[in-house]
């Protein structure tokens, strides 16, 4: 018997946890969980009860499957070994090594945030109509670099196609999902009976500089569920030039005198902004001016993707194999500390930064746009999506003035928006993965879809197409908050 209980990333796109309870044949009984990812950005309400609220007893989990290292998918795994869980965290080894940064990063910060009101009406639970009515205006951490310690002694790492077992009669296998560096889809696979299950994590999207596309499986010929992300389950990515539009927005401002000041997401989107504005410098596309990264958690992330070119596509192996790779460059400076962070804002020189938050909601690039929000020669260029109620959004809509650690600053900077920097895949590349999936199973096997880690109209809309498409072969199940559900029985 194998039952799911969904414990996040149901009717939303973030805080990814399922908990899984398996009965072998022999009676035995076995606990793990697929991700465990926190709840993320927005509106207050209080994150602490919604993060900090478990389904499930932690000190009854034997394991954790991790699919990839954004903080939705990991966030809470220390929290988890904080409550007493003691087992073994599998992953790939790109992916241990990105979640210890990002994890850290959290336990310094999880008490800061705040989560969208939606929620409270996508998520139908108590805890959740709580954490909505709090007064409360300080929160406590979920946890502190003691419990991330303690977690990252629980790793154990494989390759994608490396087959291994959690349990005597359970298999596992990571394959190439091309999110970000180590991501992975997970194929779970019953040894006695054959019967297999198989979860998304994120799937990436294509062309994507530095890493693999995702993979397009073979059928697993025992194929009886398929859990699959569907944040852009409604929409087709546009066909455009990532290239050529960050050259106009970069050449418009360096030409006039002013500063490109890009706020990014510390892992994947800061390093494939360098790849790209490394590029074009050397081809001699845009001026030679420095760029400064200024983000220890990206520059700790680029340390690691520099030790993986194991993980990287053709085109950046032919590029290295020529003695250009476009992680390394002349004109790239890390900014280390906080004084060198400062240096740049007494310098009106022309000159492209990265910084983090990529929402503006914290990090270094709070003090940058004190000094360079008002002045008309910057450009502001957002990378990412803005969420509602963060600082990026109200500027991204027309704030003519906002305020920044107490401080009202005029927004007088050029304001540009790229976003074609989607890690997520569109619709096309999601239906090819499911048909891939299943282009092999017999007509009368059909596996059921469950509909994960999107909004209402991205996860229904998908459900639709799938269903439309193959008709009778497909069922499609959009899962509530803390269902459970039995799969085998």
């Amino acid at each position: 018997m194998l039952s799911v209980t969904f414990c996040g990333a149901t009717r939303t796109v973030t805080g990814s946890q399922y908990f899984l309870e398996y009965t072998a044949p022999d009676g035995s009984k076995f606990n793990f969980c697929l991700d465990s990812g926190m709840f993320q950005v927005g509106q207050k309400i209080n994150l602490y009860k919604l993060n900090s609220y478990m389904v499930f007893d932690p000190k009854k989990l034997d394991c954790i499957v991790l699919t990839h290292a954004h903080l939705d998918h990991c966030g809470r795994i220390p929290y988890l070994v904080k409550m007493g869980f003691g087992g073994k965290i599998y992953s790939t080894e790109a992916t241990r090594q990105i979640a210890e940064v990002v994890m850290r990063d959290s336990a310094r910060h999880n008490s800061d945030g705040y989560l969208s009101q939606d929620f409270a009406g996508i998520i139908d639970s108590k805890i959740v109509q709580e954490a909505d009515q709090t007064t409360e205006t300080v929160f406590p951490a979920l946890y502190t670099d003691v419990e991330v310690d303690t977690t990252m002694g629980r790793f154990k790492t494989f390759e994608y196609k490396q087959k291994f077992t959690i349990h005597p009669n359970l298999q596992v296998e990571f394959r190439d999902a091309g999110h970000i560096l180590g991501s992975a889809f997970v194929i779970f696979t019953e040894l006695s009976s054959g019967k297999q299950v198989v979860f998304s994590g994120d799937l990436g999207n294509e062309h994507k500089p530095i890493i693999e596309d995702p993979e397009m499986p073979a059928t697993p010929p025992g194929l009886t569920h398929i859990f699959t992300e569907t944040t852009y389950g409604n929409r087709t990515h546009p066909k455009v030039d990532t290239k050529q539009h960050l050259r106009e927005i970069a050449k418009k401002t360096l030409r006039r005198g002013g500063k490109l000041i890009i706020p990014s997401f510390s892992v994947e989107r800061a390093q494939e902004v360098i790849y790209y504005l490394v590029e074009l410098m050397r081809e001699g596309k845009i001026d030679q001016v420095p760029i400064f990264l200024d983000s220890p958690m990206a520059s700790k992330v680029l340390e690691i993707c520099l030790q993986h070119p194991e993980l990287y596509d053709e085109e950046i192996r032919q590029k290295i194999a020529e003695h250009a790779n476009p992680l390394i460059y002349k004109n790239l400076k890390i900014l280390e500390t906080t004084h060198e962070s400062k240096t740049i804002n007494s310098n009106n020189k022309p000159c492209i930064l990265i910084a983090g938050s990529g929402m503006l909601n914290g990090g270094r690039i709070l003090k940058h746009l004190q000094f360079h929000l008002d002045n008309p020669l910057n450009t502001l260029l957002f990378v990412g999506y803005q969420a509602e109620g963060t600082l990026g959004r109200k500027i991204l809509e027309g704030a003519e003035e906002v305020e920044i650690e107490g401080r009202m600053i005029e927004v007088l900077a050029q304001l540009e928006s790229m976003n074609e920097f989607s890690a997520h895949a569109d619709r096309r590349i999601l239906k090819n993965w499911v048909l891939s999936l299943m282009s092999d199973l017999p007509e009368e096997k059909a596996p059921t879809v469950f509909l994960m880690h999107g909004e209402k109209e991205a996860s229904l809309a998908f459900g639709k197409e799938l269903e439309d498409s193959f008709l009778s072969r497909i069922k499609t199940y959009w899962p509530r908050f803390a269902e459970r559900v039995v799969m085998w029985e």
